[in-house]
């Protein structure tokens, strides 16, 4: 081969290699194909998109819808609704365009307790509804769960029931016995269906001693409420107190005095005692001289106090006077004495004296600031005094006073009367009327 056809020959190698190195990099440099490559993806990437969001999907939502119901329950059959919760967790599956459902929230959604069919008392079930509220967002509420809700439907009621209390009396020491309770509710409100509500027997309490015996002090503890009746859900019962029956309660305090048994001797207390009058003059006896009792161990209580006797009720020879035992302040009567009789016996030393009294010389008392008593009248003209028998008493040994810081309507108020020998007293009760302008 000649040079010349060799030459010829290895410029078209040399060509033929150039064409082969024409790569990729050429080709996006090229205006052209850059221009055709950008059409093409742009298209394949809105098929894509258009077949993903125009897709329908579905999509749970989880809500806590407080339970509400319609007041027509109440205004038109008079019952409410009783449920042991005060919302429920509902799982809402919704369906309609990916795009769409993905912007759904549960502010979305209206949810309704349906009570339509509610027409009777008793447990039913109420179907849970819920719609598509959205003014923007179209979609479909495929399915709830759960559907329904159950509740109790009745008429409200409430009775107010005393209140007992269970406690083991073994739980003191020797020579010790529990007193008269003291509980901070002694009656409770209780509200709810009238069905389960007038079914209840009784209220009561339980003291839990938590283990402690032998007490010698006074034991003090929170004890539960307890409701009890044949076939009573208490689940659906309030409990208050008689004076706020909107707040409720499911406890009380409870203390328990302790007391220490003794045999104690009995005594009165004489009121208006005149200062001279001498010990021999008014005796005393009673239906029974002891009492066997329990008595706190902290109180200095030596006697049994059953009461006290006015002078102003006292004559001359013997009276009686009766006081009930049961209620002795500090003192718990442990035999059986319900009544003592006490007997006053004024000496035939001392005699009735009538002194004729005037009503304007009644001193009152206890006048408002910038107030005037006047006294009206008298209800008697004569004050009957008991006094020794060879004594000399007129109107100037008594001295009357009326204490009207107590103001009535009746304008009546009691008179009290001292004579001023200070051995003698007046017998009787005396009212006067007085004006106060």
């Amino acid at each position: 081969m000649s040079k010349k056809n060799k030459a010829s020959a290895q410029n078209v190698n040399t060509n033929e290699k150039k064409k082969k190195r024409f790569s990729f990099s050429d080709l996006v440099y090229n205006d052209k194909y850059l221009i055709l490559l950008s059409i093409f993806l742009a298209v394949v990437v809105w098929v894509g998109s258009s077949l993903s969001v125009g897709s329908d999907d579905t999509k749970t939502i989880k809500v806590n819808a407080p339970i509400k119901l319609s007041s027509k329950l109440s205004s038109q059959l008079g019952m409410q609704y009783y449920s042991l919760q005060n919302s429920v967790d509902i799982s809402v599956t919704l369906s309609g365009q990916k795009y769409v459902i993905g912007q759904v929230t549960e502010d979305d959604l209206n949810i309704v307790f349906d009570t339509s069919a509610v027409n009777r008392t008793g447990n039913q079930s109420i179907p849970i509804r819920v719609t598509n509220k959205s003014k923007r967002l179209d979609f479909t509420v495929d399915s709830v769960y759960p559907s329904a809700i159950d509740g109790f439907f009745d008429v409200n009621t409430t009775k107010t029931f005393d209140v007992d209390l269970i406690y083991d009396e073994d739980n003191v020491a020797d020579g010790y016995i529990f007193g008269e309770p003291i509980i901070s509710e002694d009656k409770i409100a209780v509200s709810g269906p009238k069905t389960y509500v007038d079914k209840i027997e009784r209220a009561y309490c339980e003291v839990d001693f938590d283990n402690k015996k032998n007490l010698t002090e006074p034991y003090t503890t929170e004890c539960a409420i307890q409701i009890d009746g044949p076939g009573v859900e208490s689940s659906y019962l309030t409990v208050t107190n008689r004076t706020d029956t909107n707040t409720p309660i499911n406890s009380l305090s409870v203390t328990l005095p302790v007391l220490k048994t003794t045999t104690l001797p009995i005594t009165s207390t004489f009121e208006d005692r005149p200062t001279s009058l001498a010990n021999n003059i008014v005796k005393v006896t009673y239906s029974t001289n002891r009492i066997y009792a329990g008595v706190l161990s902290t109180a200095d209580i030596s006697a049994a106090d059953i009461g006290t006797i006015y002078f102003g009720d006292l004559k001359v020879g013997t009276q009686e006077f009766d006081f009930d035992v049961s209620t002795l302040n500090g003192i718990s009567v442990l035999d059986d004495t319900k009544k003592i009789t006490a007997r006053v016996t004024v000496s035939n030393k001392y005699s009735a004296h009538k002194v004729r009294v005037n009503s304007s010389n009644i001193v009152v008392e206890g006048v408002p600031d910038g107030k005037k008593a006047t006294v009206e009248g008298l209800d008697a003209t004569t004050v009957t005094v008991i006094a020794p028998k060879n004594s000399k008493i007129n109107s100037s040994n008594l001295t009357m006073k009326c204490d009207v810081s107590k103001q009535n309507e009746d304008n009546v108020y009691p008179v009290t009367i001292t004579v001023s020998d200070g051995k003698s007293w007046a017998y009787g009760k005396y009212n006067a009327t007085v004006t106060i302008k």
